[in-house]
């Protein structure tokens, strides 16, 4: 019998009250800074995730670095 192993990457990022984020970079359709609609975010929104599921995630991470980390993981 063959095993199989699936290993899961995913990037650590800082969510908007701190807490940690855990993202498939599988899953990330795009990576915006707030613009126009940072009055309708969390005050401390430096980046937002847009994802396969039609989400978004608010980080306090710079989206250079968001970029940066999902580039290593593919």
């Amino acid at each position: 019998m063959i095993a199989e192993l699936l290993a899961l990457h995913l990037i650590r990022l800082i969510g908007t009250d701190g807490e940690l984020i855990e993202i498939n970079p599988e899953e990330v359709v795009s990576v915006r800074a707030p613009g126009t609609v940072a009055g309708h975010l969390h005050p401390r929104t430096r980046c937002v995730i847009y994802t396969t599921d039609g989400k978004f995630i608010s980080v306090q991470n710079e989206c250079e670095e968001v970029q940066k980390k999902l580039e290593v993981e593919q």
